[in-house]
């Protein structure tokens, strides 16, 4: 596909359809939280938010194996899909933050993993022209302020929960509009 002749719409056209709105991420991202919610059925304390920190690193890798079995090109050539990358990238950045908050007050990483992580998606709304990921990225920033730190008791027990639900329904919304995409003439 020649990328250098396409309009900055018929880009984000080729990246909905190609990548499916990225949805195989989500996939993965809700067995992550699934899986600390799990966890924290298990094991509390300092030891579970070391688990979140050592395991948020697994989602990415693992939604790049969903994409595959799911025929998603999560590394599409388009140009977008390089500014989905970097903007998905950014969450590196938070890492020496997060590793601080683990350090200082432990009992707020599922907070800011929840909080962060869900405002670096605000792009995506332009690049997926998607409400989907408007939806994420309120739903997460709530659900994060409100159970990770206004209702604190509830951190490590209820949000994982209710961030593999919001996960849960991101994957099926993107899903769902890149059917749509694809239906729509190129």
């Amino acid at each position: 596909m020649d990328y250098q002749k396409m309009t900055l719409d018929e880009l984000k056209d080729d990246l909905i359809r190609v990548a499916r709105g990225g949805y195989p991420v989500f996939i993965a991202g809700a067995l992550y939280w699934l899986a600390m919610g799990v966890l924290g059925l298990i094991i509390e304390g300092k030891t579970l938010a070391l688990c979140y920190l050592l395991g948020v690193g697994s989602i990415f890798p693992l939604g790049l194996l969903l994409g595959r079995l799911l025929k998603a090109d999560l590394m599409s050539r388009n140009p977008l899909g390089a500014l989905s990358g970097i903007v998905g990238g950014i969450q590196a950045f938070f890492l020496p933050l997060w590793i601080v908050i683990y350090i200082e007050h432990f009992e707020l990483i599922p907070f800011a993993i929840g909080l962060l992580a869900g405002s670096h998606f605000l792009p995506y709304i332009w690049i997926y022209r998607s409400r989907t990921y408007l939806f994420l990225t309120l739903s997460m920033a709530a659900a994060s302020f409100f159970l990770g730190y206004i209702f604190d008791q509830l951190a490590f027990s209820v949000l994982p929960f209710v961030l593999t639900a919001i996960y849960l329904a991101t994957a099926a919304g993107l899903a769902a509009e890149s059917r749509q995409a694809a239906q729509q003439p190129s």
